[in-house]
């Protein structure tokens, strides 16, 4: 993972983990619309950034039986 991709993920999980954190002090009601949508978005830049990458590395070799 190049050091690009890994401050994406990183920055938004710490920025995730906050949330969680001090969400509901901060947004009250909106607390929990808030946490799902950045679950979703936290959950698709994982797929794209980190297992993205890594499924395409293993399809370029074939099993041979």
């Amino acid at each position: 993972m190049g050091p690009r991709r890994r401050a994406v993920v990183v920055a938004s999980s710490v920025g995730y983990a906050v949330l969680l954190l001090l969400g509901p002090r901060v947004l009250g009601a909106w607390a929990g619309a808030v946490v799902l949508v950045a679950s979703l978005g936290l959950g698709f830049a994982w797929l794209l950034l980190v297992v993205a990458p890594w499924a395409a590395q293993g399809r370029g070799r074939t099993l041979r039986r």
